[in-house]
């Protein structure tokens, strides 16, 4: 059976002898005299029988420089084997000094008084660019480290993973930008923080400084890699630096879960509600209901139970919206799926979510919520209107009169509001007067006995689901809370992609609600020089959007001048 370490590390020259293993790997046999070389060596202890009485010995390196190092202990089991294992990986940055053949000879150490050993292998040192040989490259170097908190975990459970930079030279530090995510194959990477902190000095010649946070959701059990982060940095070119792959124990989740488990890991709640006034709702008319998930952990809208389909009453495809952060602990915040539920019968409706369960690792156990209910009562139109108030009825009226009021809009001021003078003000509380005086006379009317009617809905359920969905107005601010994160975290990616969902949205809301495009509304509602900000954002989007490199700086600029100007338009 080969080791996980042949597919970590490549090929490797190995030799094992029992329960000691001590092997070296190099990222090329062929660097360049101007071009780091970096040689990792793995020494594993298996076993507590096994005493190690000397340090890990390194090779002769006289014929390179050594322009940095770096270290890490793990201790995990071998689930197979079912023994512990004590693991030293050691990092060298080494600086070729001549051309031609070097040898790297064998790093060793001495367990229960045998001596075990790597195997010596060469490296053909070749010209480098000349254009770089010049540079002071070397003596600036930076090489970075990737580390983790735990590397024993449950599937699914968040680790913290920890990226630090090294580096002789204080100055290095700011050249490093750009750092990204290699794609993992048994784990999931999201993003904590890209803010740098505090350099720190050392014992020996180097500092460091953490450049980035990440946390790991590990998708499968058993000894799973974690592939290096990359970065670039600007010396006189631009050079890309990898971090090392770090190894994780994933612990097989425990059996007996619960049917509903859908491989949800942390803590969580299950809420269901509606925008039905005091649970009432009626016959035929649409409601929206809302089914929230919210907690700590592996979260994503994946875990979101749907609701289960019903004779009684029938629902639209459900608008996803995630407030969603990423911290240390894991994901945290809520995604809520909102539906657009028509009731089908009179009296009692029950709507209801599937059932749902998490795993808590804090306590080794899981956690069935099983079903969310909601309960509504649905009445008919007749129902509906018997129950009302003649303050419901007023209330009704005067909503009614003040949508269908038109708003003047001042093009000069580049704002949207009222026009407050007296003809205005006293023509429309007359108009509310005159309506107040009817509903009373209508409500002194209906309290005498007479012949009952039959009172239908006005329209049908097709077009009042189609007029709820015109009058919709996109939850704007939402968009701009994906933005700050996206923004916060690092991933530019998926900045870019909201703003193209934000400015969907917005030329939808502008056209359904003015009835013009985007385009047209600016030129007509603002002044010349909102419209000149406007363009120069769209600008500066495109830019920025496909520069091979991000600045934070800029991000943070493209963000304010998005939530100032899309508020402006949406408001």
């Amino acid at each position: 059976m080969k080791r996980l370490y042949y597919i970590l590390f490549g090929l490797l020259s190995v030799i094992t002898y029992g329960q000691v293993t001590v092997f070296t790997e190099v990222n090329t046999k062929e660097p360049k005299l101007n071009e780091p070389l970096v040689l990792t060596i793995v020494q594993e202890v298996a076993g507590e029988d096994l005493e190690q009485q000397t340090p890990l010995q390194l090779m002769d390196l006289s014929k390179f420089d050594v322009v940095g190092t770096a270290s890490e202990r793990n201790t995990y089991i071998d689930q197979r084997k079912g023994i512990r294992i004590n693991q030293l990986v050691y990092q060298v940055y080494l600086q070729p000094k001549t051309l031609g053949k070097l040898k790297i000879g064998s790093a060793l150490v001495t367990v229960n008084g045998k001596i075990y050993k790597s195997e010596p292998f060469d490296v053909i040192v070749k010209e480098g660019d000349k254009r770089a040989e010049n540079t002071d490259y070397f003596s600036k170097d930076v090489f970075l480290n990737l580390d983790v908190d735990d590397k024993e975990v449950y599937e699914n459970q968040p680790v913290v993973a920890v990226l630090r930079a090294y580096s002789k030279n204080f100055n290095n530090f700011r050249k490093v930008e750009n750092i990204k995510i290699t794609k993992q194959n048994d784990a999931r990477i999201k993003p904590i923080s890209y803010k740098k902190q505090d350099i720190e000095n050392t014992d020996g010649e180097y500092s460091s400084q953490v450049i980035a946070t990440f946390v790991i959701f590990p998708e499968k059990s058993g000894n799973i890699e974690i592939e290096p982060v990359s970065a670039l940095i600007k010396t006189p070119g631009v050079s890309k630096i990898s971090s090392n792959k770090v190894k994780l124990n994933v612990k097989t989740l425990p059996k007996g879960s619960p049917e509903n488990f859908k491989n949800a890991v942390g803590k969580f709640n299950i809420t269901i509600n509606s925008s039905a006034k005091e649970n009432t709702a009626e016959l035929g008319k649409p409601i929206d209901v809302a089914v929230k998930i919210s907690g700590l952990g592996n979260l994503d809208e994946n875990k979101l139970p749907k609701i289960i389909e019903s004779a009684d009453y029938t629902f639209f495809a459900p608008k996803i919206v995630s407030h969603l952060s990423t911290s240390k602990d894991g994901v945290k915040g809520s995604v809520v799926a909102k539906y657009l539920l028509i009731p089908k019968k009179e009296g009692n409706l029950k709507i209801e979510t599937e059932g749902f369960a998490f795993f808590n690792p804090e306590n080794n156990q899981y956690v069935d919520l099983g079903n969310a209910f909601l309960n509504l009562n649905v009445l008919n139109a007749k129902q509906i209107a018997a129950n009302k108030t003649p303050l419901d009825l007023v209330d009704d009226y005067t909503k009614g009169v003040i949508e269908t009021v038109k708003i003047p809009i001042d093009k000069e001021k580049n704002v949207k509001e009222l026009s407050f003078n007296l003809k205005y003000i006293l023509g429309n509380f007359g108009i509310i007067a005159l309506g107040i005086l009817f509903l009373f006379l209508l409500y002194k009317l209906r309290s005498k006995p007479k012949s009952e009617k039959e009172i239908k809905p006005i329209t049908t359920i097709t077009e009042e689901e189609e007029k709820i969905r015109k009058q919709l107005k996109p939850d704007f601010s939402s968009y701009f809370n994906y933005l700050k994160l996206a923004k916060e975290s690092g991933n530019f990616a998926q900045f870019f992609k909201t703003y193209e969902e934000l400015h969907a949205d917005t030329e939808l809301y502008v056209e359904n609600k003015f009835n013009m495009n985007l385009k047209v509304f600016l030129e007509e509602y603002n002044s010349a020089q909102f419209n000149e900000e406007y363009r120069k954002l769209v600008y500066a989007i495109s830019m920025e959007k496909y520069a091979p490199i991000h600045e934070t700086e800029n991000i943070d600029e493209l963000y304010n001048n998005i939530l100032s100007i899309y508020t402006e338009i949406t408001k």
